[in-house]
């Protein structure tokens, strides 16, 4: 095999090891348009008071709170949805951080 052989061969494989990681980059960023990727999502700050996101009273217990966190976080859990869509998942993503930090302001209120 002459040298502009093992050249030729080199280049081309330096080339489509480029043009792949190129193509799986863009595919790992692809989304939809509509939503930015899961790890851009910023958590809003909590627009509802705390005891309207846990679905409790203003002056439930500490283990009625205790017992609404547990529900509403085993159904927005974002690993229940790892499997889905990365729009859904930020979704999921967001309403865990939103019951969390009302759980946290139910818990400095008790």
């Amino acid at each position: 095999m002459r040298w502009i052989e093992v050249a030729s061969i080199m280049a081309g494989l330096g080339i489509g090891y480029w043009l792949v990681s190129v193509f799986m980059h863009r595919d790992e960023n692809a989304q939809d348009g509509h939503s930015p990727p899961l790890d851009a999502v910023e958590p809003t700050a909590n627009e509802r008071p705390w005891y309207e996101v846990l679905n409790v009273s203003e002056w439930a217990s500490e283990e009625a709170v205790k017992a609404a966190y547990r529900s509403k976080i085993s159904e927005n859990h974002p690993d229940k949805v790892a499997t889905m869509g990365a729009e859904i998942r930020a979704l999921a993503a967001l309403k865990t951080c939103e019951i969390n930090d009302a759980y946290r302001e139910a818990m400095r209120r008790h």
